[in-house]
């Protein structure tokens, strides 16, 4: 039994088929196969049930066995990282993936205040959306990520909630309150920045009954902050989009507070004095301070 058996069926199992797996570990289809395949052989059971146009599956015996495998995995990188460490490898580095809104607003203290504690360790941050975020942190591009939504099977820890504020045009009739309902916003046209938190948005208009007037959809919220100062519109936006993007408008309490949790996210927990460990530590003391 070898690591790259076992990084192959666990690929296949991944992503749902050889053909993505190959991709995502640099190997042909075959060699997953024949990997795959040398490692039922020495186990003597089949691990995965092979039926042309159906999804992978795994065997009885296959389900037993994979978790097994996992734990593996785990341990493996544990003791490569304890290896790292007793090296005192000075080029150690951290790989982390950022939507905008929190690479602009909560990225950079986190960097400062971590580089000041442990100056060998270099974070290298990537800005993406949270689907690609977990796409990389999947195929082993990044080491964590910051995103703001659930992701089931991951290592999560909560990091900040974000709360979601009215924006409206500075000349607008609802400017001046301190806080709006979801019942004020009825008939009012609506800006949406497509995303997850839409979801969340229609969610919340549906609970109370009311269908939304959805006027303009844009892909950026920098877009929609443009059409909201030329009076074309109102929209539903976290704090931290309206921080990172600013501009001459009014931005009102919701009521009731509606929040979405932004959270790290990593493929497994992380061993005691990694990188990870010592950045999850710092976010802890930021947040106790109440600098997060």
């Amino acid at each position: 039994m070898t690591l790259t058996q076992i990084h192959a069926l666990l690929a296949v199992l991944e992503y749902g088929g050889f053909t993505e797996a190959s991709k995502r570990l640099y190997m042909t289809q075959s060699a997953v196969s024949q990997a795959i395949s040398a490692l039922e052989e020495e186990l003597g059971v089949d691990i995965l049930i092979r039926e042309r146009r159906k999804d992978i599956q795994l065997s009885p015996a296959g389900s037993r066995i994979v978790s097994h495998l996992r734990t593996i995995v785990s341990e493996t990188n544990a003791v490569k990282e304890i290896a790292e460490q007793e090296r005192q490898n000075p080029a150690r580095a951290l790989r982390i993936g950022c939507f905008p809104s929190a690479c602009a607003c909560i990225l950079p203290g986190i960097i400062h205040h971590f580089e000041q504690h442990h100056p060998h360790i270099k974070i290298i941050p990537y800005e993406e959306n949270s689907t690609a975020i977990v796409d990389s942190l999947r195929s082993g591009d990044i080491d964590a990520g910051f995103v703001h939504f659930p992701v089931n099977g991951m290592y999560c820890v909560p990091v900040y909630r974000d709360k979601f504020t009215v924006v409206v045009p500075e000349s607008h009739p609802l400017a001046a309150n301190s806080t709006i309902s979801v019942e004020q916003l009825v008939g009012e046209p609506l800006i949406i920045s497509k995303g997850r938190y839409e979801l969340s948005i229609m969610t919340l208009f549906k609970e109370k009954g009311i269908e939304p007037v959805i006027k303009y959809e844009f892909n950026h919220p920098d877009t929609a902050m443009s059409f909201i100062r030329q009076g074309l519109g109102i929209a539903l936006l976290p704090e931290l989009t309206l921080k990172a993007v600013g501009g001459k408008v009014r931005s009102v309490a919701l009521e009731p507070t509606f929040y979405r949790q932004i959270s790290l996210l990593a493929k497994e927990p992380p061993v005691d004095g990694s990188p990870l460990f010592l950045l999850q530590a710092c976010m802890e003391t930021l947040t106790a301070d109440g600098l997060i």
